[in-house]
């Protein structure tokens, strides 16, 4: 599958994805957190068939039932202590501001967690480094607290960091 990201000077960014059906989806994501769901007609990518425009929680709603945002696995042993610790999977989505960005950018503005590994295309790549770029469909394998955990699987959702 192909995402197309387009830059829509004042309004925000633009994404586009041709279905495996042949319909044409966009999603319009406007910089005060709003996001415009898009049916273009058949044939015609300018012609909108249908759209829906959701609040930004909407959107995160919606985003969480197509993909959901951290799986959390318990290592029980450590939950004994009072700053619990949790191991998370976090994606990062082809709307996420640290696309092509380095890891540390996210890290840096979160506290109590270690990304131990990433996940792309089919590798595992441990112990990645501050400088190691991001990208749309790797996979953070990330250890920390409830709150650090929730605090960088937002990070990586928000649409203007």
């Amino acid at each position: 599958m192909q995402i197309e990201r387009v830059p829509l000077p004042g309004i925000g960014v633009g994404y586009t994805v041709h279905t495996s059906e042949g319909q044409l989806l966009g999603v319009i994501c406007h910089r005060g957190g709003r996001r415009d769901l898009v049916l273009y007609a058949p044939g015609d990518p300018d012609t909108v068939e249908r759209s829906l425009s959701l609040s930004p929680a909407e959107a995160q709603e919606v985003a969480e039932l197509l993909h959901p945002v951290a799986t959390v696995d318990h290592v029980t042993h450590l939950e004994r202590h009072p700053e619990a610790i949790s191991v998370a999977e976090l994606p990062v989505t082809a709307a996420s501001p640290y696309d092509g960005r380095p890891l540390a950018d996210a890290i840096a503005r979160t506290g109590g967690v270690t990304v131990i590994a990433v996940l792309r295309a089919g590798r595992t790549i441990t112990a990645p480094g501050d400088g190691h770029v991001l990208a749309h469909g790797d996979v953070l394998v990330a250890a920390g607290t409830q709150e650090g955990i929730g605090g960088l699987s937002r990070l990586l959702a928000l649409a203007d960091p």
